[in-house]
């Protein structure tokens, strides 16, 4: 009986030596480096045909989260110090500095991705219950420069669109309620060519300081609230361009 006992402890010791050879084999070959990337998810539920481009220039021309971008960089450059530090010191160097190699990414260092809430349906005690559940739509991985470059494209516009807004041919299909409400809450609902205050917001226009045709964007910077009458003056003052005569082919 005797024997018996210590064969079946001699077994479990057995095992526990292989586990713990295993799990020691394991920690020394497994790649302990994880790259420390940026992700950030834009919610778009109840949105139709959203660009992931316009909401990373949305993101972008937020003072806050270009902080925390830069934040992040530095955090980045940190962890790369950190880690050649511990590499100099390190058992199986070769090994580790292949695996440190292997996940640096830094052309991908920031992640963005469009998430959209789908409502599924679950039935319990005869009761249909609905819950949502957020499904990633589209990803888009970034560098570093490529963020630098990009806010500073937003910058020279003022950070007042999107630059898809901003160089879209069709301006006029910008002006949306939400954009039209902002103006006049600036202007105070008051006309900025003959000082006419209107509430009510009747007969009120919003006006293109610099026209459309003439390169004018849909910015905030570039619209003024003007009353009726002031807008339909300075539309008769814009020289209108006077389409030339096409000639017949006797030269008339």
């Amino acid at each position: 009986m005797k024997t018996d006992d210590l064969i079946v402890a001699m077994a479990i010791i057995g095992v526990a030596a292989v586990v713990s050879l295993g799990c020691i084999l394991y920690s020394l070959l497994r790649n302990p480096f994880q790259y420390p990337y940026f992700v950030w998810w834009f919610d778009v539920s109840y949105k139709r045909n959203v660009d992931i481009m316009d909401c990373i220039d949305s993101f972008l021309c937020n003072e806050q989260n270009w902080h925390a971008l830069k934040q992040h960089e530095q955090s980045i450059k940190q962890w790369k110090h950190d880690t050649e530090n511990y590499l100099q010191t390190c058992i199986l160097k070769k090994r580790r500095v292949r695996q440190y190699q292997e996940v640096l990414d830094d052309n991908r260092a920031f992640r963005f991705g469009t998430s959209r809430n789908r409502t599924h349906y679950k039935q319990q005690n005869y009761v249909k219950t609905a819950y949502k559940i957020p499904t990633a739509e589209s990803i888009m991985a970034v560098s570093w420069p490529w963020l630098i470059n990009r806010h500073a494209q937003l910058e020279e516009i003022g950070f007042e669109a999107t630059l898809k807004e901003y160089h879209s041919k069709n301006q006029r299909k910008l002006m949306t309620k939400a954009l039209r409400k902002e103006i006049m809450k600036r202007d105070r609902y008051t006309c900025q060519m003959c000082g006419k205050f209107m509430p009510d917001e009747v007969g009120l226009h919003i006006d293109h300081i610099v026209p459309i045709a003439k390169g004018g964007k849909t910015v905030p910077s570039n619209l003024q609230v003007l009353c009726s009458k002031c807008n339909g003056t300075r539309a008769i003052k814009r020289p209108r361009k006077i389409p030339s005569k096409k000639r017949d082919h006797r030269g008339n």
